[in-house]
C-alpha cells in the first residue's frame, strides 16, 4: 500500500496526456489516413489504436516493464504526429494547422512527462513493499550519447515497418521485416530495459545499489556501517583502492557513500570476475536531493 501512496502527481499527468492522444496525435493521423485506401487506412488505424491501448495500460501499470514500453513509445507519438502532418501536406490532406500543431505539441509534452526522473521513479517503485523504496540511478553518459537513441530507433523501426508494410500490401518486404525487424526489436527492448532495472532500494537495514550494467551482483549498504552519505567533492581520487565508482560518468550530481568498515563489490568487467572490498562508492541517482531526504528520514548519516 505503501508504493501506491508514493505515485508521484507526473505519472497520474501522463495517464491523462496519454488518454486523450487520440484526439491530438490520432487525429493528425486520421486526417493523413484519409489520403490512403480504406483497406490500408483501417489496418493501420487499427495498428495505431492497438498501440495506444497497450501504452495506456502500462502507464495504469507501476512496473520497470512497463516503464520501459513508455519511455520507447511516447517519443516514437512525436514521430507518428510529425508524419502525419508531412504525409497529409505531400497527399493533399485536409489537415487544419491548428491540429497539427496540437498533434506535434500534445506528443512533446507528453513524451517530456514520461522522462521524468519522478514518473521513473513512481513506476519502479511499484515494486517495493513493506518499508522499501526504489529510485533510479541516471543513464551512463556514453550509452546516452549514441547507444540508446540507436537502439530505440531500431526498437521502433522495427517494431512498427513490418506492420506498415502488411497494411500497404507489399507482401514480400513485409515477411522480410517481419523477421529481421521483430529481432531486432526484441533484442533492442531487452537492451533498453536493463536501464529501468537500476536502482536504489531503500530497505530497513540500510540501502542496496541494484545496477547489473555496472557490477555482477547488487550489494547492501548497511545502515549501522554507513559513515556518511553526501555529495561526492569535486578533486576525489577516482583511482583509489578503496573507491568502488558505478556512476557510469553520469551527468549530474554524484553521490559519495562512506563505510566504517569495507563492502564486497565485484565490478562487471569482460575478464574474471574480481571481488573488491571498498570502503566507499560513487553512485548517482536520479533525484539525489530527494535520495538523501529520505536517507535521513531513515537515520542515515550524512
Amino acid at each position: 500500500m505503501g508504493a501506491t501512496l508514493r505515485a508521484h502527481p507526473t505519472l497520474w499527468l501522463l495517464r491523462l496526456l496519454w488518454l486523450t492522444m487520440p484526439w491530438s496525435a490520432g487525429a493528425a493521423a486520421a486526417d493523413a489516413l484519409g489520403a490512403c485506401s480504406q483497406t490500408s487506412a483501417r489496418i493501420l488505424s487499427a495498428e495505431l489504436w492497438a498501440a495506444w491501448a497497450l501504452v495506456l495500460t502500462a502507464t495504469l501499470v507501476r512496473r520497470p516493464w512497463a516503464l520501459t514500453i513508455v519511455r520507447i513509445a511516447t517519443p516514437a507519438a512525436i514521430g507518428v504526429a510529425i508524419g502525419s502532418v508531412v504525409a497529409a501536406v505531400a497527399w493533399d490532406a485536409n489537415l487544419p494547422a491548428q491540429r497539427a500543431a496540437t498533434a506535434i505539441v500534445g506528443a512533446v509534452v507528453t513524451t517530456a512527462i514520461a522522462l521524468l526522473p519522478e514518473t521513473g521513479n513512481s513506476f519502479v517503485d511499484g515494486l517495493s513493499y513493506g518499508n522499501e523504496r526504489r529510485m533510479l540511478l541516471r543513464t551512463p553518459f556514453l550509452l546516452a550519447v549514441a547507444p540508446i537513441p540507436i537502439v530505440w530507433v531500431a526498437v521502433v523501426a522495427g517494431t512498427t515497418a513490418p506492420l506498415v508494410l502488411w497494411a500497404i500490401e507489399q507482401w514480400i518486404w513485409a515477411a522480410v521485416a517481419t523477421v529481421t525487424g521483430f529481432t531486432a526489436a526484441t533484442l533492442g527492448f531487452r537492451s533498453l530495459h536493463q536501464l529501468a532495472r537500476r536502482w536504489v532500494v531503500f530497505v530497513p537495514n540500510g540501502f542496496v545499489l541494484h545496477d547489473r550494467m555496472a557490477t555482477r551482483e547488487p550489494f547492501l549498504l548497511r545502515r549501522a556501517d554507513i559513515a556518511s552519505l553526501g555529495p561526492a567533492p569535486a578533486d576525489i581520487d577516482l583511482g583509489a583502492d578503496d573507491l568502488a565508482d558505478i556512476s557510469g560518468n553520469a551527468l549530474g550530481p554524484v553521490l559519495l557513500v562512506t563505510l566504517d568498515g569495507q563492502v564486497e563489490v565485484v565490478p562487471r568487467t569482460t575478464g574474471t570476475a574480481q571481488v573488491m572490498a571498498v570502503s566507499r562508492v560513487l553512485f548517482s541517482p536520479t533525484r539525489p536531493g530527494e535520495m538523501l531526504s529520505e536517507a535521513a528520514s531513515r537515520r542515515i548519516p550524512r
